[in-house]
């Protein structure tokens, strides 16, 4: 028996591990440090992405099924936690872009064209001309910028944007090990250092020492279901996504087993970020640095199941796992928290924000000026004040009155409540768009309703976040004062052009991008 059940998955990504260890080590005697923790100038920031984290599958977002992110936790604790943070889109480019440059998918222009999309069969459109992504802002304000990631998606034109970026398949560990030697050699000066983690997206291979937390009778598992539960398991029957009963006692099963997969890689990931918080306070660095986590998207595991199959929309057939195919909260809500440098300690946000005004916030807690983006600002000039405030993000550093928290003591059944009045009139409107199989889904957010709808403007469900429910329940037709309210906006929407729309489909197909690019993205199971 194989030392793990994924060493036939992991095999080539461990010689490059050991290939770039070896690299670090012979390279660093002649690679200088250049840390000055007493530098005059900004504080730095370094920004943590974490691919595919459900909000709800991290300690201080709610999980309750053992201590899967202890560090985060205290971490986040310490510093200000946004509990409700919505995700613009339910897959990687066109949410880390929006992040990245506080526009919603349709004006950044990362996100699939056409009346149906299928990611397996069409490339996504790059990053608009002219966009403006935080790492450029901030060269401008004098930062050095760097980004390492393991998601091919984020070289749609965001990488490019930094002076440094590198593209590495490899686990936690090995790329925060690039990043922190590339933050030793450059923290004499401001820096912007983005690393983008990929080890909760499929294929998921944890250690056995962290599965062990969540799957306790692994000795009794078969190794080869393991390994294929890496991905979804093995087509046709034994697959997730084409159970005829997703219900029965073997997928109810096969769901767990797959959790616990998918949780002891969230375990990973966790104590790499508590190791990179160590480097930073051994280089007296933990005081000039604003360090910010968040996920672009979440995962589902069979949650909406029926509808999926309801909907029938998803040109795949693979009905309720993966992500990139709807707008349910296991997809849109995800976890986002400061701490450091300019953040205000032991805080809690409960209103709703969006990952639009990520880049603005962490602007406003480095005292920079804000972002703006001059190639969509007369654009944005012919659209009425609440329509722009819904397509761009704002800071919400002076928002921030949500409840004091002690990082030591975090109560999950707390942070899952959400400060959501019953005047739901006044709440900010959040939007989701730029669905990746099927056709364009989009979701309008407003306190605690939130409907999903086709773009052409049928409505699909209206859901009452605040009724415990889970989306469960399509209350549209005892609401239908709010349906009309949600629709008007939808209008709105549609009639300025600036979503991410249906249009005609681009003639470029996955042969007509590079070998490695396609080669990358397939290790990651998005394209053929």
């Amino acid at each position: 028996m194989p030392t793990s059940p994924f060493e036939k998955l992991t095999r080539k990504t461990m010689v490059k591990a050991r290939l770039q260890r070896m690299k670090r080590a012979l390279g660093r005697p002649f690679r200088p440090s250049r840390v000055l923790p007493d530098r005059s100038g900004p504080n730095n920031l370094l920004l943590l992405g974490i691919d595919t984290l459900r909000a709800d599958h991290l300690g201080f977002g709610g999980y309750s099924g053992g201590p899967i992110s202890p560090n985060l936790d205290r971490l986040a604790g310490g510093g200000t936690i946004f509990t409700d943070a919505t995700a613009p889109a339910p897959w990687t480019l066109p949410s880390f872009t929006s992040a990245l440059t506080g526009v919603m998918p349709g004006l950044h222009g990362g996100f699939l064209s056409g009346e149906v999309r299928n990611m397996d069969q069409q490339p996504p459109g790059r990053l608009n001309d002219g966009i403006v992504t935080l790492a450029t802002h901030l060269k401008e304000q004098g930062y050095r910028t760097a980004a390492f990631y393991s998601n091919q998606f984020f070289a749609f034109g965001l990488a490019e944007s930094f002076d440094h970026h590198e593209y590495h398949n490899l686990p936690a560990a090995d790329l925060s090990a690039l990043a922190q030697d590339w933050i030793r050699r450059h923290a004499d000066q401001p820096f912007f250092c983005f690393v983008l983690f990929n080890d909760p997206h499929e294929p998921t291979t944890p250690s056995l020492d962290d599965l062990a937390l969540f799957l306790p009778d692994i000795a009794a598992s078969d190794p080869e279901q393991l390994a294929a539960f890496a991905r979804w398991g093995d087509p046709p029957h034994n697959h997730l996504g084409f159970m005829d009963d997703p219900h029965s006692p073997a997928a109810q099963t096969a769901v767990r087993t797959k959790l616990a997969i998918y949780d002891a890689t969230i375990r990973g990931v966790d104590r790499v970020v508590g190791q990179i918080q160590e480097q930073l306070e051994h280089w007296d660095l933990a005081d000039s640095t604003l360090v910010s986590v968040f996920a672009d998207h979440g995962e589902e595991f069979l949650d909406h199941v029926e509808f999926a199959r309801q909907w029938n929309h998803d040109p795949r057939e693979i009905r309720g796992i993966g992500h990139g195919h709807s707008h349910f909260q296991e997809l849109l809500h995800v976890p986002w928290a400061a701490w450091g440098a300019g953040v205000q300690a032991g805080f809690l946000c409960r209103e709703p924000v969006t990952l639009l005004d990520l880049a603005p916030t962490l602007l406003d807690w480095l005292e920079l000026p804000a972002l703006r983006q001059p190639v969509l600002e007369k654009r944005m000039e012919l659209l009425a004040g609440d329509l722009v405030g819904m397509l761009q993000g704002c800071s919400q550093v002076g928002n921030l009155r949500g409840d004091s928290l002690d990082g030591n003591n975090l109560q999950s059944d707390n942070l899952q409540s959400n400060n959501l009045a019953s005047d739901e009139v006044g709440h900010r409107i959040i939007l989701a768009e730029a669905i990746a199989f099927g056709p364009d889904l989009v979701a309008i957010r407003q306190g605690r309703w939130k409907m999903i709808a086709r773009r052409d403007g049928f409505v699909l469900a209206l859901f009452d976040l605040q009724d415990g429910s889970q989306e469960t329940t399509d209350v549209q037709g005892a609401n239908g004062e709010v349906v009309s309210r949600l629709q008007s906006v939808l209008s709105q929407w549609l009639d300025s052009g600036m979503g991410a729309g249906g249009g005609t489909s681009s003639d470029e197909n996955w042969d007509d991008l590079d070998d490695t690019v396609r080669q990358r993205l397939r290790d990651l199971g998005y394209s053929d």
